[in-house]
């Protein structure tokens, strides 16, 4: 009997044993389980965030895209508005170069050009945009609808330039359109 009680209480020995290795392979299971869903919800919440941010980024980049057509648009209106002002060491130069081609556009004989830049104010901490101006003189008496066309071509120009004195007459010897003037001045605008 000896044998039987020693079989018997090995064989429950090896049942207890199986059926807590079962209820811990089992508990493993459920806990593997567990975290295996908590690490692929992560990665599903990862993986919903790079959708949404790639998503996002199609949209800059197609806002980016648009905007850069926009600039491309915008590069001739940013030209010319560059061209309205000369700047205060090219102004003279380039005034001197148009007049005189508008000059002889017109017919218009120049007696001569003066150009004055503007003082400055001691003490000034900001001066405001300052008035670069050239006088013409030209020579009277000269044709109305020349002296016109010419005066149109200079108020037309890129860089802006503005006519701020004028004084014109009549000859003496009046005959047909003819006038006299005296000095044109011009103010140039500069950046």
């Amino acid at each position: 009997m000896k044998k039987d009680t020693r079989k018997s209480t090995q064989a429950a020995a090896t049942r207890n044993v199986l059926a807590a290795t079962l209820v811990i392979v089992i508990i493993g299971t459920i806990v593997g389980f567990y975290f295996g869903l908590q690490i692929i919800k992560n990665y599903a919440l990862d993986v919903a965030h790079t959708v949404t941010d790639s998503k996002a980024s199609g949209q800059n980049i197609d806002e980016l895209g648009k905007l850069q057509q926009q600039l491309a648009a915008g590069q001739g209106l940013v030209t010319k508005a560059e061209a309205l002002f000369s700047t205060p060491t090219t102004y003279q130069t380039q005034a001197l170069k148009d007049i005189s081609k508008y000059a002889s556009e017109t017919g218009v004989t120049i007696s001569s050009i003066n150009s004055s830049s503007p003082a400055s104010t001691p003490g000034a901490t900001a001066p405001p945009a300052p008035d670069y101006s050239e006088v013409i003189t030209i020579q009277s008496p000269v044709s109305y609808l020349k002296f016109l066309k010419f005066l149109d071509a200079i108020e037309g120009n890129l860089p802006k330039m503005q006519i701020t004195g004028i004084s014109i007459g009549r000859p003496t010897n009046a005959s047909g359109d003819m006038i006299t003037t005296d000095k044109i001045t011009v103010t140039v605008s500069t950046r």
